[in-house]
């Protein structure tokens, strides 16, 4: 293993711990306040399309995100598993979506309304994590499914990406990859925004293999 792979895992080991110590009511409290500084950004209010998820016990819930996207006509899609390995689809949702569990722990939609490249081209991604740095780097679960997706078709890396926090899950010195994709922003109850790295500071983000 690798001197990146074991920090990466140590890491995981140290936020997963202290998600679990997180009371039900502190991730409620948190979730709110971020999802508060979400909507407030005008890059929030004026997508188009907002790329979002169903959260895990552990994940900022950003139903209320959701919910205000719907409110004012913004399409919003969610993520949907293609098979092992591969980049998810996040597929349009409506009001009467069906919903069913994954192989993966969390519900999926059954729709088949894919995110188009024009769609693509001006939404908005709130993307969920174990743990973010300050710059906008951005530690998964170990499978790649995120940094797949960023970067495979139709997202091909476009998108305003916004990672969502627990003040436990910011990390000033965060192993990162040069496969890992780094976020525009983070936002977490700890600080309101923080900007991260854009695009152009690394023109070269490639897909994990």
């Amino acid at each position: 293993m690798s001197e990146l792979l074991r920090a990466k895992a140590e890491w995981r080991v140290r936020l997963r711990a202290r998600l679990a110590a997180m009371t039900p009511g502190e991730r409620t409290a948190q979730s709110r306040r971020i999802c508060e500084s979400v909507s407030a950004r005008e890059v929030f209010r004026r997508a188009p399309a907002v790329l979002l998820y169903r959260p895990l016990p552990s994940e900022v819930d950003v139903t209320a995100l959701w919910r205000e996207a719907e409110a004012r006509g913004c399409r919003t899609f969610f993520p949907r598993m293609r098979g092992p390995n591969q980049p998810l689809r996040f597929v349009r949702v409506h009001a009467d979506t069906e919903w069913r569990a994954s192989i993966q722990p969390f519900l999926e939609p059954q729709s088949d309304e894919d995110l188009s490249a024009t769609e693509a081209r001006d939404c908005v991604i709130i993307v969920p994590g174990l743990g973010f740095s300050p710059r906008g780097g951005r530690l998964g679960r170990g499978q790649g499914y995120f940094d797949r997706t960023l970067v495979a078709p139709p997202l091909g890396g476009q998108g305003y990406r916004i990672g969502v926090a627990f003040a436990e899950q910011l990390v000033e010195d965060l192993p990162i990859g040069l496969l890992d994709v780094p976020m525009h922003a983070v936002v977490s109850s700890a600080n309101a925004w923080i900007e991260g790295l854009q695009p152009e500071a690394q023109p070269d983000i490639k897909a994990p293999l």
